[in-house]
């Protein structure tokens, strides 16, 4: 059962109760990531997320991880482009100890500089781990294209330039103007009371001036000009090349987001989507071929991505922009419609038994959204789409004047005019 309430101090807290679980789920969620950052400070949200594993007033570092995997739990974090979470699962008979743990964390971080210093060092190894890791980088590269000088164009991790240029002072600035109650999400699932855990967060978080929420810049328009493909080749020694093939999506809230669900799993979304059975099943051209979508406030994306023999990449692509072109010219289907809807719904039913993954797909659209859906509700909302709304979201937005390609292999200067001849709509 979703219950939810509010602390006068703006803290929002969510629970979903699920009698007979052991575990508990539990996130603390901060309104800030990459998109709130300026430029120099590429990176920071990140930063502070490793921070804040390395010690707080009371507790070090060592004593934050054993008090949660003491007890048999597990604790990590992630940082996003507009938030950041701190998440633990753990038996329900600690809830209150991992909560003091993770309310800890956010509250009072010391971010002492011997700290600071080591692990600026470890963020700037993480960098270059994902810089070798082209099926990774390859990603960052499309955020450069679909969003240029913006923040969502951005590594979330910052550069090697910006990560080494980030001051304590700095830190600790971003903890003081973004880690108050007013810009936080409590969220847990499990076998708990509503009462249990909105009396530990008032319990925990006793700060009574309430700020306002953070904001960012909004993002304008579409990146490319009426008939320009954007493309950003990265020339590297690799036995595969690599590519994306981008366009700009939905934002979160648009009222055709359920249309896209359901489309994504109809072109790559599992291993009898479309591109999986024309890319590799039936060509062998590829071992990872799949879509993605991304949605923010007031953007997104739909991504195609691939691995494949270099010499073979211009074709990999015509082969899915012929995909994309059938979409356009002829209706799905309805048997295939109808299990990609069953494919949607059973992987939310799925994903949502676990009591961690429940408080992360909550939060996610409540910190963003400001709503709770209900499964019945997303389930009626995907029965609506029909095959006439995909054709019609698929010509909304695969236009070949908005495609962007983003490459890295062992390129030469022939590629750029094949490719260029095989991305045409």
């Amino acid at each position: 059962m979703l219950e939810e309430s509010l602390l006068p101090n703006g803290l929002r807290i969510v629970s979903n109760r699920i009698q007979g679980r052991d575990s508990i789920g539990l996130a603390i969620w901060v309104r800030v990531g990459g998109r709130h950052e300026r430029k120099r400070l590429s990176g920071i949200s990140h930063f502070v997320e490793h921070m804040l594993f390395k010690g707080t007033k009371t507790r070090s570092t060592k004593r934050i991880k054993e008090e949660v995997e003491g007890v048999g739990g597990t604790m990590n974090a992630f940082t996003g482009e507009e938030s950041t979470c701190y998440f633990v699962k753990i038996p329900k008979q600690h809830l209150e100890a991992a909560f003091d743990v993770l309310q800890d964390m956010v509250s009072h971080a010391i971010l002492k500089p011997e700290e600071v210093g080591k692990e600026r060092t470890v963020i700037l190894e993480e960098i270059k781990m994902y810089l070798d890791q082209p099926s990774h980088h390859v990603h960052e590269l499309m955020s450069e294209l679909l969003w240029p000088n913006h923040a969502l164009g951005r590594p979330i991790a910052g550069t090697i330039q910006t990560v080494s240029e980030i001051r304590r002072s700095d830190l600790a600035h971003h903890i003081g103007s973004y880690y108050h109650p007013g810009n936080l999400l409590v969220t847990a699932c499990g076998d708990l009371s509503h009462d249990q855990i909105h009396s530990l967060a008032e319990g925990f978080f006793r700060e009574r001036n309430k700020k306002p929420s953070s904001t960012f810049k909004s993002v304008r328009g579409k990146s490319a000009s009426p008939k320009e493909l954007r493309i950003l080749f990265l020339e590297k020694k690799t036995e595969q090349t690599h590519f994306v093939i981008g366009f700009h999506g939905l934002p979160r809230t648009h009222p055709a987001r359920y249309q896209l669900a359901v489309l994504h799993v109809i072109l790559g979304g599992n291993m009898s989507s479309r591109l999986f059975e024309e890319v590799r099943e039936r060509r062998g051209l590829a071992y990872e071929i799949r879509s993605s979508t991304s949605f923010f406030e007031d953007s997104g994306a739909v991504l195609i991505s691939a691995g494949v023999e270099p010499e073979k990449a211009p074709f990999a692509i015509r082969v899915i922009m012929r995909e994309l072109d059938r979409l356009k010219r002829k209706l799905v289907p309805e048997e295939e419609l109808k299990r990609a809807k069953e494919y949607f719904l059973g992987q939310l039913l799925l994903g949502l038994e676990d009591t961690l993954d429940n408080i992360l797909w909550y939060g996610e659209r409540v910190l963003y959204d400001g709503s709770l859906p209900t499964v019945e509700e997303i389930q009626r909302e995907i029965e609506k789409v029909t095959a006439r709304d995909i054709q019609l979201l698929v010509k909304q937005i695969f236009r070949d004047q908005y495609i962007h390609l983003s490459l890295i292999g062992p390129l030469n200067g022939r590629y750029e005019r094949k490719i260029r001849a095989e991305t045409a709509l």
